[in-house]
């Protein structure tokens, strides 16, 4: 929108995505506390978390405009290197996911039998895991259409602004996870917990730590720079 020749920029209304945030969180905790999840499933949903968000900012890589001598061809060999880059990590993780986690854990727990177990997750049998992941995307939908295209966030974005191969996001699901682990096997071995409420402690720190850091990038990212904020006066 323009007045008198000067660009007014509409502030973005993050508080929008503050309900989606604490909404797609609580779906894994509500998880194990009526599905009984593993400590496997919880880990691996949020590495299936992690690819969705990957795929979305490829899509910022590839649709932001605050770069007029970016071409579509520059763009999109960003993109590829930014994926490659992000799904070769992702993938060497998902190793030690099911290796330590869905093999290792696991058997000692039940004789090796939840390995049927796990792959069903892996190829999401389950119905609540498909409507989680469901509102996984939907929460990343929302984001992208609400905070990036309507809020004019692609005119104003390079596409380097995206090219993050290992962001806050990334790191702190890096550090749950591994907290979150030993948290379940220290209450489990050595406080005799059982399993549900071994993994509601472990999951519900997850939970707490995740929305927190979700918040924190929302309140951080995409931020009005100082000079268009004085397009305003």
């Amino acid at each position: 929108m323009k007045y008198n020749d000067k660009e007014i920029v509409l502030p973005r209304n993050k508080n929008v995505m503050l309900p989606l945030i604490i909404f797609s969180n609580l779906f894994p905790l509500y998880g194990v506390i009526n599905y009984n999840w593993t400590i496997f499933t919880v880990v691996y949903i949020y590495w299936i978390e992690l690819l969705i968000i990957s795929t979305f900012q490829l899509l910022k890589i590839m649709t932001a405009k605050g770069d007029t001598n970016a071409t579509f061809i520059s763009k999109l060999s960003m993109a590829i290197k930014f994926f490659a880059f992000r799904t070769g990590i992702f993938f060497f993780y998902l190793l030690f996911i099911v290796v330590f986690l869905g093999f290792l854990a696991s058997a000692k727990n039940d004789g090796g039998t939840s390995g049927i177990r796990m792959f069903d997750v892996i190829f999401f049998k389950g119905t609540f895991y498909r409507i989680t992941i469901l509102s996984f995307i939907l929460y990343n939908v929302v984001e992208f259409l609400v905070l990036f295209i309507l809020n004019g966030e692609y005119k104003r974005a390079k596409p380097e602004d995206n090219f993050q191969i290992l962001d806050v996001h990334i790191l702190v699901v890096h550090v749950v996870v591994v907290l979150g682990t030993f948290l379940y096997k220290g209450v489990s071995e050595n406080l005799h917990w059982n399993h549900k409420n071994s993994m509601i402690a472990c999951v519900g720190l997850f939970v707490v730590i995740k929305i927190i850091a979700d918040i924190a990038r929302q309140s951080l990212s995409g931020d009005i720079p100082d000079e268009q904020k004085e397009k305003f006066i």
